[in-house]
């Protein structure tokens, strides 16, 4: 029977597929694809090294962070001593963390970005001008980049901070007014948060955080991938390091990575759960983000397996993934509502419509079990082009599926997939809390931020999406009960005790003194500190070893040239 299977395959491959739609009709008939719409901003989990933890937004649970994990609006990233992390926010905006720092991501959306410093240390880098607005908060004052540059800034465990430009120009905000700080100075920042006192003074000196900085822009400067891709398409800046571009005369530019031979599209990662987006691939490659939420895969005889990212003219938008699902098999796993004891998937071709599994209206939208768009009795090889190519199939047992084990994997033959049961739409399977996770790894322990007990000031408007996050009990109620996978309206309910809405008045702090030392937050020169919104004095020259003593940061470990990467690499499993 395997023998039979291979030459079958080999059979239908060696036939090739035709590139454009069209293709042999599917079963059930082909249906218009929904149009690509926006849908939530996604943030990339770019780089990271040493413990770096993150806390969804939706559960509350703190989770071990990976490499190209997807981040939504009300999450956080905790890193402990000695690590570092990178968010990209999107093409142009990167958040960088420090060691022993925490950041809750408090507003994302396309073309407006909020981070919230509870503690340590960040540096935002705004790596071109994209027209997005951006802000870092902090309890006592709100900093805005005005155009490309990179900032530093740092809280103190009792709310004082110090906001170091580094390139460009900002304005930092308070309760009493703004004003701006160039590149080359800083601001020291202290007092309560209705009315708080800043010094600006030239910058301190640059230690190994700046260094690495800089040499994390130079590796992102020096990507050429951008230059085939849709502007709409972030994360592209690895694929330099870890495979080649081409062109197909078919398809135009391509890009192929450098894998093993067996290596197949969604096979080196896992499934996990978000919010508004359902079933979302977690690929471990540290190149696998671009080619995984946009785009599709086709292989080449001859050169394996290429991305082709779609026109650089079109609009794209961010998905959890571009694969389509499938069952078969025996048996049937608890929460599991096609009948199908095993889960397939393969990646989209080129051209191939996509189903959306999420967005508005899979949940509350009242659409029933129907809305799941199970079809029995399909030929997965006339569905999927990539299904006859070897190893394009990828599965597991629904059971291992649900409890987020992707590492047993279950070979599907060929008379199985000519009677497999075909999804379109939202996959059938209730989550559990196993599939909150990245990855099958501990949490790194350490301390966390009190984002609960925080107030931090912004003057950004309130975000039209609630960064508070439908809770994963009410998204597992939804599934279960048949409705759908992927969305909850977002409510405006109160948020856990001492969040408040943006705009709302802060209340005061008493008694409260900057954390830095008292040589920090004096002034040498015998200079006063200043009330925001007055006019602002020059930078005041201080001898370097009065206004530079804060604590150097050393130089972040791994991969210097290109930014630190997780433990695990190419060859290791989650």
């Amino acid at each position: 029977m395997a023998a039979m299977t291979l030459i079958v395959s080999a059979l239908l491959f060696a036939q090739g597929y035709p590139p454009a739609p069209g293709y042999p009709p599917a079963y059930p008939p082909p249906q218009q694809p929904a149009p690509d719409q926006p849908g939530e901003a996604v943030a990339r989990m770019s780089v990271m090294s040493g413990m770096v933890s993150v806390r969804r937004g939706d559960s509350g649970d703190w989770i071990a962070g990976v490499l190209n994990a997807p981040l939504l609006a009300g999450d956080a990233v905790s890193v402990g001593p000695g690590g570092v992390a990178e968010i990209q926010l999107d093409s142009a905006d990167f958040v960088r963390i420090g060691g022993d720092s925490e950041v809750r991501i408090s507003l994302l959306e396309n073309g407006r970005n909020q981070i919230q410093i509870a503690r340590g240390l960040v540096t935002f880098r705004m790596l071109r001008d994209s027209g997005v607005q951006s802000e870092i908060s902090t309890p006592d004052v709100a900093v805005h980049p005005l155009r490309q540059g990179e900032v530093r800034v740092e809280v103190a465990p009792d709310g004082g901070a110090r906001i170091i430009v580094r390139k460009g120009d900002v304005e930092a905000s308070s309760a009493r007014g703004s004003d701006r700080v160039h590149e080359g100075s800083m601001m020291l920042v202290r007092g309560s948060p209705d009315n708080p006192d800043y010094q600006v003074v030239y910058a301190a000196a640059r230690d190994g955080w700046d260094n690495w900085n800089d040499q994390r822009d130079a590796y992102l400067e020096r990507s050429q991938s951008g230059r085939y891709v849709s502007p709409d398409i972030y994360g592209t800046e690895d694929l330099d390091a870890y495979g080649r571009w081409g062109y197909d005369p078919t398809y135009g530019n391509v890009w192929t990575p450098n894998v093993p031979p067996n290596w197949a599209p969604y096979s080196y990662g896992q499934w996990t759960w978000e919010d508004y987006y359902g079933w979302t691939w977690v690929d471990y490659d540290p190149w696998g983000w671009a080619p995984f939420h946009y785009g599709s895969w086709y292989f080449r005889t001859g050169y394996g397996w290429s991305w082709f990212p779609g026109y650089r003219t079109a609009r794209y938008w961010w998905h959890p993934a571009m694969a389509g699902f499938f069952g078969f098999g025996g048996g049937v796993g608890v929460g599991v509502g096609f009948g199908f004891g095993n889960v397939g998937w393969v990646a989209l071709a080129p051209f191939e419509p996509f189903h959306p599994w999420y967005g508005p209206g899979w949940f509350g939208g009242g659409y029933g079990a129907a809305n799941f768009g199970v079809f029995a009795g399909a030929n997965i090889y006339n569905d999927f082009r990539n299904a006859r190519v070897p190893n394009g199939v990828v599965a597991v047992s629904a059971a291992d599926f649900q409890r987020g084990y992707f590492n047993n994997r279950v070979a599907a033959n060929y008379g199985e997939l000519q009677r497999a049961s075909l999804v379109r739409g939202a996959l059938p399977i209730t989550p559990s809390a196993s599939n909150l996770r990245f990855a099958n790894r501990a949490v790194p322990a350490g301390p966390r931020a009190d984002f609960g007990g925080t107030r931090f000031y912004s003057r950004m408007a309130p975000s039209s999406v609630a960064a508070r996050r439908t809770s994963f009990v009410r998204q597992q109620a939804a599934v279960r009960s048949g409705i759908g996978s992927g969305y909850i309206p977002r409510t405006q309910t109160p948020g856990p005790a001492g969040w408040s809405r943006f705009g709302e008045p802060l209340p005061q702090r008493n008694g409260l003194q900057s954390g830095f030392s008292q040589a920090q937050r004096s002034n040498a020169s015998g200079g006063s500190w200043n009330r925001f919104g007055s006019p602002q004095p020059a930078p005041q020259q201080r001898a370097p070893a009065q206004t530079q003593t804060y604590r150097s940061v050393p130089q972040p470990r791994a991969n210097r040239g290109g930014g630190a990467r997780s433990k695990g690499g190419r060859g290791g499993r989650r």
